[in-house]
């Protein structure tokens, strides 16, 4: 009885410690307690309030740049509709020119939308669907067409070399890593310039890499690429239709494949992608 007594004091201390704790003072200090196993405890409390405000903060971050993102083709889509139903006149070339625009708009705010929806389901690993073998090579040869009129429009030369790669795994989840990878080097290479794709496989692991000739990404901004809504060039991201959630929706697939994906740039490389997914 008395042991009990001795090591309920300690159990009690840390409780009132974690009710009584303020705004000023979020965490515990873990030497404060004679236990190994009470000191665990206040170390785990601690890392958990960490994970939790962290959690907080990004969750806050996110509905404020998606409020902004999508304020920007509402507002124009509404000033648009109303110059159009004004009592103004205007020509078949002007009343052309602000349908293009509502139309343009809208379509950025369909790709916004859904790219909001698939983050949130990545994260929730809702998109978990069957898995069945996928044909890697495939869906890069269809990525690839699918951004032709780009390539075309700005010269650009895509150097395509794949080898026969099959992979266990959720077909959608494939998609979207390949599709917005190859559409992000698509847009962010200099006209002329030159994308590298490869595919290849060895016994433990797959690997896609995707280089582009761009201005390289700075070392300080090389870390935050993956995040929701980061530019590193607001202005030209926007006017190629990016919605700032592509390569944060790459992250987040590489992941739920069990995969890793790394970034490398500088002046010879330009910007490199490797992703590297378990056999």
């Amino acid at each position: 009885m008395k042991k009990l007594v001795v090591f309920a004091a300690p159990v009690t201390k840390l409780r009132d410690d974690i009710m009584n704790l303020s705004s000023m003072q979020t965490s515990l200090n873990p030497d404060d307690y004679p236990y190994q196993e009470l000191r665990e405890i206040a170390q785990k409390f601690n890392d958990l309030t960490v994970e939790h405000r962290n959690a907080s903060l990004l969750r806050r971050d996110f509905f404020a740049n998606a409020s902004h993102e999508l304020k920007t083709p509402v507002t124009a889509i509404k000033g648009s509709a109303e110059l159009l139903c004004a009592d103004v006149p205007l020509g078949e070339e002007q009343q052309r020119e602000l349908l293009q625009r509502i139309g343009a708009e809208a379509e950025r705010l369909h790709s916004l939308i859904n790219d909001i929806i698939m983050i949130n389901r990545l994260e929730s690993g809702e998109t978990a669907g069957e898995k069945e073998e996928v044909d890697m090579a495939e869906i890069i040869r269809k990525c690839v067409d699918e951004v032709t009129t780009q390539v075309e429009q700005n010269r650009l030369r895509m150097d395509v070399k794949l080898e026969a790669v099959t992979l266990l795994a959720d077909r959608k989840n494939v998609y979207d890593m390949l599709t917005n990878l190859i559409v992000n080097a698509a847009n962010h290479t200099r006209p002329g310039g030159h994308v590298e794709i490869r595919l290849r496989a060895t016994m433990e692991e797959i690997i896609f890499s995707i280089r582009n000739d761009s201005d390289p990404i700075p070392t300080g901004h090389q870390p935050r690429m993956f995040e929701r809504f980061y530019r590193l060039d607001s202005g030209r991201s926007k006017a190629v239709g990016g919605t700032g959630l592509g390569l944060s929706i790459v992250k987040h697939a590489v992941e739920s494949l069990g995969g890793s994906i790394r970034l490398e740039s500088d002046v010879q490389i330009g910007v490199l992608f490797t992703v590297c997914l378990p056999r």
